[in-house]
């Protein structure tokens, strides 16, 4: 359900531009948004994609969401916005990462059946 305008409340009551935006962080993120450099910007959302992404996958949060500040703004913020996508992309980071960590970290092969074991276990 999209959210109603943000005319449906007056600007000056507080209350209900909380309420407003307590319940589609994603507009009170645009707001934020505004007037922001792009660094900034980029920032924002990081700060607030990554507590969602540490609690799918705490040992490589600051990786996946980093991979998931690469997407189009649009799909980052349906991330924030439906756990169901969140859990489709951190699995789709999963996948990159089974194959991308071993050789980054040089792993033997046993190291990485076990890690590619362990990461395909966690998957959502």
């Amino acid at each position: 359900m999209p959210p109603p305008p943000v005319a449906v409340y007056r600007s000056d009551d507080f209350l209900a531009r909380t309420a407003f935006y307590l319940r589609f962080p994603v507009a009170a993120l645009t707001e934020e948004l505004e007037n922001r450099t792009p660094s900034e910007q980029r920032t924002l959302i990081g700060e607030t994609l990554y507590p969602l992404v540490e609690l799918l996958q705490p040992m490589f949060a600051p990786k996946i969401t980093g991979m998931l500040l690469e997407l189009p703004r649009p799909q980052i913020f349906r991330c924030i916005e439906s756990p169901e996508v969140l859990k489709e992309k951190v699995n789709e980071a999963i996948d990159v990462l089974v194959d991308w960590y071993p050789q980054q970290m040089q792993l033997n092969e046993q190291e990485a059946r076990e890690f590619r074991a362990a990461m395909l276990l966690s998957k959502l």
